[in-house]
């Protein structure tokens, strides 16, 4: 119900989100029945590295991708209910039925604990679709009947305020976030609200939805799904006003600032008084929106707010002021339709996946009622759902092995830095300084939310939703005059996923990534270096990419490079970035080398920190070969392992064009033939694919 956040779109992952699924090699399936831990195995083998999943009949210089992994990928289907499938979807899975569980249990059992009986409430609730599908409509009458009464600017910003803390829509994004230039504070962020989905911006996932010619078929697939939705409302001249709305949001998309320009956070830091964002954005009328977020308006006028894209926000601003009150109701009335179909009758849910899932991204089935519920769940109440998974399924030795890894990663980007050719020597004195200073968080975080104002009834599936999403939002509400909490995380310990956060200068590593393919305790060292040491890498270099790199040893904004090293970084950064843009993924349709930067620079910077930390952990010793392998190999097809997915055709459309991760095979190519080591470890010589002179190799982290 919350659209992605300045935070969230600035804090690098390691990962990309899919839709749901299943695995069919190397784990049981539990898409097509009732599933469950039993059911869902982590992926296992002999010495941590699948290597009768290889094609050598592929030459590694041709393809490392498919020679580490196309046997496996020849093999693997996607399942009915995804999009993608790799390693990361079969930890999601494995997660999904061990939360199952969890919320099983408490559902057959009676417990004291309050919090239990929660997400016992919430999960049951959810499960009970005969009665979701009796109430039809009825759940929406009263938002229905507020949107019917928007007929000005005042109006308009009453429902574009309520969006935080319900099914409404707002295209502006209002978050709470720690101040980049005082990261100890928290302050105001407006957002233009980047086309992400279904959960806030734009109906499409990217401006070029509405604009590209070639893409003219998902906008005119779009447009029936907005009429079909306005039908399931009831509403008047459905046909008419969809095509009013998507003609609304295409001029909204010509306005929008492009994703690829919205990569330097210097440039996007602009501060101001609300009074001077009415001031430079008048046709959108603030004051009202702030209030109806329940920012407190003591003093609101002359409150400090970051607005993102000034521009860009007061040029939506005239666009919408232009739309006449039935387009606006109309697209109002969708949205939150759109919204909200996850919780109501089937009629609304099996349209937005029809579109959502199956037109935009391939899937064919929409996953079973449970893996739904599960997700619902963790929306409202993750972190009590988290508390459990943790207890459940992280013992406390997979904490302390892990931060034992980081540590080596971190003393590896050290030698990494200090060894550096390219950074004068005040830069990389500052650099150091800034990596010395490194928050690690490993598994879970130190304090848990309290649940104990939520209310939670059974059978009320929306009303639930709509008070956990007000319960959500408060609590990040209640930041904004309050120092900053340190031991709060963003990401729930069963999300398997990782995270640099710059302004806090920290690395995070929830407990559900931290298992095989990543890291398998009893597997070859090597591979786990490859594994979960080259994501350790990832995260710490994201900390030095071409947003992170701003930040300085306390996540405060500003330009603390010399410019010898600024401009010697942005040379090699653009010679990656060229090379990306190269990489054609299908016809017609490249990687966006500008947009992918900063996850691009974490590969090169991630598999680099994972081969030096598995060098340094030989102190001295001569590599050892192992199942065939020497130790250099085995690092990188270790990291080869971890990226082995396979991509619906639509849903890798998607992702070059709204994503900031570059597809898999990127992903493994591209970081391999820039390392000098991978070419003597695979003996790659001039005439294969991959291969590029040493002078071409870019050596950035």
């Amino acid at each position: 119900m919350k659209r992605m956040s300045f935070r969230t779109v600035l804090k690098q992952c390691s990962m990309i989100v899919a839709i749901g699924g299943y695995l069919t090699m190397g784990v049981a399936s539990a898409s097509s029945g009732e599933g469950g831990v039993d059911t869902v195995k982590p992926y296992q083998n002999a010495w941590g590295f699948d290597q009768a999943g290889m094609n050598i009949a592929v030459h590694p210089g041709d393809d490392f991708f498919h020679y580490a992994n196309g046997t496996y990928l020849k093999n693997l289907r996607i399942p009915d209910d995804m999009s993608s499938y790799g390693p990361f979807r079969i930890l999601y899975e494995l997660s999904q039925a061990r939360q199952k569980d969890i919320l099983e249990d408490a559902v057959a059992h009676s417990v004291d604990n309050v919090e239990m009986q929660k997400l016992a409430t919430y999960y049951r609730s959810y499960m009970d679709e005969t009665s979701i599908n009796k109430k039809g409509i009825s759940p929406l009458e009263d938002d229905l009947a507020q949107i019917r009464k928007v007929e000005d600017k005042t109006s308009l910003a009453q429902v574009f305020g309520q969006a935080i803390r319900s099914f409404m829509f707002s295209t502006f994004s209002l978050d709470i976030e720690q101040n980049q230039k005082d990261p100890e504070h928290y302050m105001l962020m407006l957002d233009q609200g980047m086309s992400i989905g279904v959960s806030g911006g734009l109906g499409l996932p990217d401006v070029s939805y509405y604009l590209n010619p070639k893409l003219s078929a998902k906008k005119e697939a779009y447009q029936a799904y907005v009429t079909q939705m306005l039908v399931l409302l009831g509403w008047p001249d459905a046909e008419k006003n969809a095509s009013s709305v998507v003609a609304l949001e295409t001029a909204l998309a010509r306005v929008e600032m492009p994703r690829d320009q919205t990569r330097d956070p210097v440039k996007l830091f602009n501060p101001m008084t609300v009074h001077s964002l009415t001031q430079i954005a008048p046709d959108i009328d603030w004051m009202t929106y702030l209030k109806a977020m329940g920012v407190p308006e003591a003093g609101l006028a002359k409150r400090i707010i970051d607005v993102r894209e000034p521009k860009s926000i007061a040029a939506m601003g005239k666009v919408i002021a232009k739309a006449d009150k039935e387009t606006l109701q109309a697209w109002l009335a969708f949205h939150l339709a759109d919204n909200a179909a996850p919780y109501l009758s089937h009629e609304f849910s099996d349209a937005a996946f029809n579109f959502n899932g199956r037109i935009l991204t391939g899937v064919a089935e929409q996953p079973v009622r449970w893996k739904r519920a599960v997700g619902a769940t963790n929306a409202a109440m993750g972190w009590a759902l988290g508390r459990l998974y943790v207890e459940r399924y992280f013992p406390p030795e997979s904490k302390e092995r892990i931060t034992s890894l980081v540590h080596e990663l971190k003393a590896a980007f050290k030698w990494r830095l200090q060894h550096n050719e390219w950074m004068d020597a005040s830069t990389k004195k500052a650099a150091l300084v800034k990596l010395d200073h490194f928050a690690i968080q490993v598994g879970y975080p130190k304090t848990w939310w309290d649940y104990s104002k939520l209310d939670v009834k059974a059978g009320d599936v929306y009303g639930n939703a709509l008070r956990a999403a007000a319960f959500n939002w408060t609590h990040r509400l209640e930041r904004l005059d309050r120092p900053v909490d340190r031991d709060e995380w963003d990401m729930t310990p069963q999300t398997v996923n990782a995270y640099n956060d710059p302004v806090r200068n920290e690395i995070v590593f929830p407990a559900a990534i931290l298992q095989p393919p990543f890291f398998d305790g009893k597997g070859d060292m090597a591979v786990n270096y490859g594994g979960i040491g080259g994501v350790i890498g990832h995260e710490m270099s994201h900390g030095f990419d071409d947003q992170g790199r701003h930040y300085d040893e306390h996540g405060r904004l500003h330009d603390w490079w010399s410019r010898k090293s600024s401009e010697a970084f942005e040379k090699r950064a653009k010679q990656l970035g060229t090379q990306y843009d190269a990489q054609e993924v299908l016809p017609g349709l490249h990687v966006n080398g500008a947009m992918t930067m900063g996850e691009n620079i974490a590969d090169l910077g991630g598999l680099n920190l994972a081969l030096q930390a598995y060098r340094n952990s030989l102190h001295g010793a001569v590599d050892q070969r192992a199942h065939g392998w020497s130790g250099d190999q085995r690092v990188f097809l270790g990291w080869a392992q971890v990226w082995r997915e396979k991509d619906r055709p639509d849903a890798l459309r998607r992702q070059v064009l709204s994503n900031e991760h570059a597809p898999s095979i990127s992903r493994v190519n591209m970081p391999a033939h820039n390392i000098d080591s991978w070419y003597k470890a695979f003996n790659i010589k001039p005439g294969a694919k991959l291969y590029l002179a040493p002078q071409k190799r870019v050596k950035i982290w």
